[in-house]
C-alpha cells in the first residue's frame, strides 16, 4: 500500500515534468491517473497538449536554471489561492520579517491549546 492507493475519481494532481529525467515515466503516471478518473495538471516543457486536463507549457531554459522556472507556477497558484481566501500572502502571520530568535513560532505563549487538557 502506498500513495497510489488514495487515487480515485475527483482527485486533483499537479505534476512537474522534467525536460529530460523520468519524462516518459511521469507522462505515463499522468495518463494512468486520468484513466482512474483524476484531474491532472502538468507543468513542463514541450508537453503534449492532451497529456493532462490542464497543461502549462514552460519556456526552454539552461538545465542548471530549471529549478527557477519550475517554481513559478506554484508561486502564482499560491498567490491566487491566498487572494481567494482573503489572506495577504505578503505579510507574516506567525513571526516578524526579522527573526530575532530560533525558538518556536508564537513568541511569549507558554503552552498551546493542544497542551491544555
Amino acid at each position: 500500500m502506498g500513495r497510489q492507493e488514495m487515487t480515485g475519481r475527483d482527485m486533483r494532481f499537479g505534476l512537474w515534468i522534467d525536460a529530460q529525467r523520468m519524462r516518459g515515466q511521469d507522462l505515463e503516471v499522468a495518463r494512468d491517473l486520468r484513466r482512474l478518473g483524476a484531474s491532472v495538471m502538468l507543468i513542463g516543457q514541450d508537453l503534449p497538449n492532451d497529456a493532462g486536463d490542464l497543461v502549462f507549457q514552460l519556456p526552454a531554459v539552461p538545465r542548471d536554471w530549471q529549478f527557477v522556472i519550475d517554481i513559478i507556477p506554484a508561486q502564482l497558484a499560491a498567490e491566487h489561492l491566498s487572494r481567494l481566501s482573503g489572506v495577504d500572502c505578503d505579510s507574516f502571520r506567525f513571526c516578524s520579517f526579522i527573526v530575532e530568535d530560533e525558538y518556536g513560532l508564537l513568541r511569549g505563549e507558554a503552552e498551546s491549546p493542544k497542551d491544555q487538557k
